[in-house]
C-alpha cells in the first residue's frame, strides 16, 4: 500500500536530534515525522483542510466547495433551512415532478423569518454600494 507522505516546508525542533529539521507529514496515519531520525513528533493529527480541491472552469458555474448558505443565529432556524432546487434535472433538460411542484409550495409556504431575510438582503445591498467590508456587513 502506498504511503501518502509529503514534506512540509516548515522546520520543527526535534527533541531527539536536538536541532531544527524538516518534517514529513504522513497523511494516512496523521503523523508528523522527523526527516532526520524518524521520531514521530505529532501523532494522529487531524487535517482541517478541505476534503477536495476545486478547479475553476470556463463555464462560470458556481463554486461547489460547500453546499448551503452560511448560518445566521438571528434567524429562528439558524439559517439552516432546506431549499428545493429549481434547476432542470431530467434528461430532456426539464424539471421533474419534485423540482417543479415542491419548489412552488416552498415559495408559498409561511416563513417566520421572511421579513428578516429581506432586511438582510437590503443591508447587504447597501453595504455593497458603500464598499463596506464583510465584517461590518455581518454586524
Amino acid at each position: 500500500m502506498a504511503s501518502s507522505a509529503s514534506s512540509l516546508s516548515s522546520e520543527w525542533l526535534c527533541p531527539e536530534c536536538k536541532r531544527a529539521t524538516e518534517v514529513v507529514l504522513d497523511h494516512s496515519a496523521g503523523d508528523t515525522v522527523c526527516s532526520e531520525c524518524g521520531l514521530v513528533l505529532e501523532a494522529h493529527s487531524i487535517d482541517e483542510t478541505s476534503e477536495w480541491r476545486t478547479f475553476t472552469n470556463e463555464s462560470g458555474d458556481n463554486d461547489p466547495v460547500r453546499v448551503g448558505g452560511p448560518s445566521n443565529l438571528l434567524l429562528s432556524d439558524g439559517g439552516l433551512s432546506t431549499v428545493i432546487s429549481s434547476r432542470p434535472n431530467n434528461a430532456n433538460g426539464g424539471s421533474d415532478f419534485l423540482g417543479s411542484g415542491l419548489g412552488r409550495w416552498q415559495s408559498r409556504g409561511s416563513n417566520p423569518d421572511r421579513s428578516l431575510l429581506q432586511a438582510f438582503k437590503a443591508i447587504a445591498s447597501m453595504s455593497d454600494r458603500l464598499g463596506l467590508v464583510a465584517t461590518i456587513k455581518q454586524r
